[in-house]
């Protein structure tokens, strides 16, 4: 309800009565449902943003951006033959374990189905080639990948893989070739082949073994690296190792 307007005043001067304007009611505030509907709008507005930021592509083509994986599928020929790095997939998720990973180490449960552990900082590629987990500088390596080919136990597929070496990497060198034995929780036919070659940036030492998992799949897994980092290698295989499960039928 608006306020009674004053009365009118006479002015002798003039002989006139003057009015004066009646006030200006104040503005009525704002109900606090209103101001939340803004405050709501607002928070769903920075959310959109956020996941754009994350999921969208920018116009530069930086941006990351969600998308399917590629199948594993791989000849056992071990790693890529030159250092330009695979293609680029979703990166991979953490996740946690029963056990926890030692310290410099992560679990993550990976786009393709499987649980492993790798080096913290490492990011995810994915190639017809297989899995990768790449250091942030290029250098190292651990690699997962599907043996497809029929009637291959372990041991002959890292021999195949041997072999291809001699004939494809500058001066390769084997290192050794064996099936495992006495090593607590190794399938019964794993085979591990050592191995290393000449590589832009310098020489390159592998390990790599090959198993067969619960679920009936023949797997690989391989860690590469400068061969002036050795043992790394095999403490980041015994790692991979440890906290590898297959993906569940």
């Amino acid at each position: 309800m608006a306020p009674p307007s004053p009365p009118p005043v006479y002015v002798p001067e003039t002989g006139d009565w003057q009015y004066p304007a009646a006030p200006v009611p104040a503005p009525r505030p704002r109900s606090r449902a209103v101001l939340a509907a803004g405050v709501a709008v607002a928070v769903l507005a920075a959310g959109s943003v956020g996941a754009w930021m994350v999921w969208g592509g920018g116009k530069n083509g930086k941006d990351p951006v969600a998308g399917p994986p590629a199948s594993v599928s791989s000849t056992p020929t071990s790693e890529p033959p030159s250092s330009e790095p695979p293609s680029a997939s979703p990166s991979d998720t953490s996740t946690p374990m029963d056990d926890i990973p030692p310290p410099g180490y992560h679990g993550v449960e990976d786009p393709q189905g499987f649980t492993i552990a790798v080096p913290e900082g490492w990011n995810r590629t994915e190639s017809d080639q297989g899995v990768f987990y790449n250091a942030p500088d290029g250098l190292s390596l651990v690699q997962v990948f599907v043996v497809k080919e029929a009637g291959l136990t372990p041991y002959e597929a890292l021999r195949g893989a041997s072999e291809d070496g001699r004939a494809n990497k500058p001066g390769y060198e084997e290192l050794s070739l064996e099936r495992v034995t006495g090593e607590p929780g190794a399938p019964a036919d794993s085979a591990e082949l050592v191995y290393a070659y000449d590589r832009a940036g310098g020489r390159r030492k592998v390990v790599d073994r090959a198993f067969t998992g619960p679920d009936g799949t023949h797997y690989a897994i391989l860690a590469a690296g400068p061969e002036t980092s050795w043992p790394k290698q095999r403490e980041i295989l015994r790692v991979a190792l440890d906290y590898f499960h297959p993906a569940t039928p």
